[in-house]
């Protein structure tokens, strides 16, 4: 897949066909499927530590949050589209935002792979560890209790290696949305990195931040 052996040539030979957000359509689904998947889970193992009148509620409470999640995926690629194309404007970019759109999409490719490694690697964790049971006057002093159970699910070793995981699908997105920016908006290499590298620095700091939070 040219995507990944020559991003360049991919989106060169891309950009003169009509746009199609098919492809990358299915790359976010796929991905918010395993983030969505890898929650069920966590929400899953946690519950059995609460008292059956509190069950229901923490279920209900957990799945809302697992469809804000999916979405919120999608709303990332329009937020990541919208300030790569409205940056590159400074560099005379030249282009419709759907085509912008459409390639910006590409970029989640690395975080797909990513999570496919590293969504079953804590799953399994997490369905292995055991949980305290936690009575309604433990949850009254101390709110904060079932974050703790959460966290215990997950060894540090895991932790550690989604950091890593995540360093080098950060890396490897900015690549792809640099020749992304480039083609998109008709710029040099370096402006178009320029572009990528602010927006990819936030969102892969916000994700190296939700990770550490776990330590």
């Amino acid at each position: 897949m040219k995507l990944i052996t020559d991003p360049n040539r991919f989106f060169e030979e891309l950009k003169y066909k009509d746009v199609r957000l098919r492809y990358p359509v299915v790359i976010l689904t796929s991905l918010a499927t395993l983030l969505t998947a890898y929650q069920y889970t966590l929400a899953t193992k946690v519950s059995q530590a609460l008292p059956e009148e509190l069950n229901k509620f923490f279920v209900i409470g957990a799945y809302i949050g697992m469809v804000g999640s999916f979405i919120g995926i999608f709303a990332v690629w329009l937020i990541l589209a919208v300030i790569m194309h409205g940056l590159s404007t400074f560099f005379g970019g030249r282009g419709i935002f759907r085509r912008t759109f459409e390639f910006v999409g590409y970029g989640f490719f690395p975080s797909l792979i990513g999570s496919a490694i590293t969504v079953p690697m804590v799953a399994y964790y997490i369905a292995n560890a055991e949980v305290p049971e936690i009575g309604l006057i433990t949850l009254q002093q101390n709110p904060d209790v079932m974050k703790t159970v959460a966290l215990s699910l997950i060894p540090k070793e895991a932790i550690y290696s989604n950091l890593v995981v995540n360093f080098a699908v950060t890396l490897w997105s900015l690549t792809i949305w640099s020749f992304a920016v480039r083609h998109a908006r008709d710029v040099g290499l370096r402006e178009a990195f320029l572009c990528a590298l602010i927006p990819t620095a936030i969102f892969g700091a916000y994700q190296v931040w939700s990770i550490l939070k776990l330590l």
